[in-house]
């Protein structure tokens, strides 16, 4: 109940009693509550709240999304590299067929391409990535044929592990904004690599600072692509690095069931190289004594038999290099030393030269 103000008003500037015979009359009007004005603030408050999370998501990838189409070697800096030593090689050798290698980080060290001098043959380039399995083989292959590289032979290491359990916070960290379309197709969940993709892209928003010049403070150590990561190791610091790794894939070689996801992006590598007339080689890295220990049998033999039927499938040669090397060779069962990297690439050299068709 309350007054209305305005009759008030007009009722004292009238004379007393000249509607009510002399008699002055006060009227009380009874109104409507006025609607409580703080319930509209507080629903457009939870609206604004609502919404930030979709507006900042789409802000944050437009934002990288235009930085990597400007400096495209903000985003994995180490595949932008050994891009450059790809394109080098293939404009000082243009006579030559271009051969580059993929795999893992045991590529990345046990493949020393500078070790293969001959003056004619397969130029070779060790394009391998750390922690690449399946799906990240699978977009540098795409990478580099959209980038205009055309290799004559590419290797394609497999990373038995990975095939299984694939490190997706790890992964993701080295895909463009304009990858996840094609990396999303091997998620092992629907949309299973978007989360930490976020994530990643939020904790690395202070690298935008490095967009005037990416490429600051990298190198890798040889012209070809290829790294020495050990000389030598003292036992005990190889038992220390032997006991990580088998902490880091133990619990995986015991299963050896290959993922549905991994399968695909397997496949799709090999499909994408032979639509553009690459001949493909599947290698099976090498491993010490210790490490093969660590594999259920019957699961090892179930995956062999998958990459068997896999390479026969795509008339792709296999080159198993599991046995080549001695435990005293890695510093962690399946990683090289410099000694092992050696003995690695020039045994390939060899193995590659002499498969059918070459």
């Amino acid at each position: 109940m309350r007054l209305s103000i305005s009759r008030v008003a007009r009722l004292f500037r009238q004379p007393l009693g000249s509607r009510t015979g002399g008699r002055a009359r006060l009227r009380v009007v009874a109104h409507d509550p006025v609607p409580f004005a703080p319930n509209r603030h507080r629903s457009r408050a939870r609206l604004a709240l609502a919404l930030f999370p979709p507006a900042f998501v789409v802000v944050l990838l437009t934002v990288w999304a235009g930085v990597e189409a400007a400096v495209p070697e903000i985003t994995d800096t180490d595949y932008h590299a050994r891009l450059q030593l790809v394109r080098t090689a293939a404009a000082e050798h243009p006579d030559r067929p271009l051969g580059i290698v993929l795999g893992s980080s045991r590529t990345v060290w046990a493949f020393r391409p500078e070790q293969l001098t001959e003056p004619d043959g397969v130029h070779w380039v060790n394009g391998a990535h750390v922690g690449a399995g399946p799906t990240l083989d699978r977009v540098i292959l795409h990478r580099f044929l959209r980038d205009g590289i055309r290799p004559t032979v590419v290797v394609l290491e497999v990373m038995p592990p990975f095939f299984v359990k694939e490190n997706n916070r790890f992964v993701v960290g080295h895909f463009a904004v304009s990858e996840m379309p094609l990396a999303r197709r091997y998620s092992d969940k629907p949309f299973g690599y978007d989360y930490h993709f976020l994530r990643h892209r939020l904790r690395r928003a202070p690298d935008l600072v490095r967009v005037t010049d990416p490429l600051a403070g990298y190198q890798i150590h040889d012209a070809r692509g290829g790294r020495i990561a050990e000389i030598d190791m003292s036992p005990a610091d190889r038992a220390k690095r032997t006991a990580a790794a088998f902490k880091e894939h133990g619990e995986y070689l015991r299963r050896m069931t290959v993922r549905p996801a991994a399968d695909l992006a397997f496949r799709d590598t090999l499909r994408e190289a032979a639509d553009h007339g690459i001949r493909v080689v599947v290698l099976r890295a090498p491993e010490g004594p210790t490490f093969r220990s660590w594999y259920d049998p019957e699961g090892l033999k179930r995956f062999d038999e998958y990459i068997a039927g896999v390479a026969g499938e795509f008339g792709t040669p296999v080159i198993d290099a599991r046995l080549w090397l001695d435990e005293e060779d890695f510093f962690d069962s399946h990683h090289a030393l410099k000694r092992g990297a050696d003995k690695f690439t020039l045994r390939f050299a060899r193995e590659f030269a002499n498969l059918p068709g070459h």
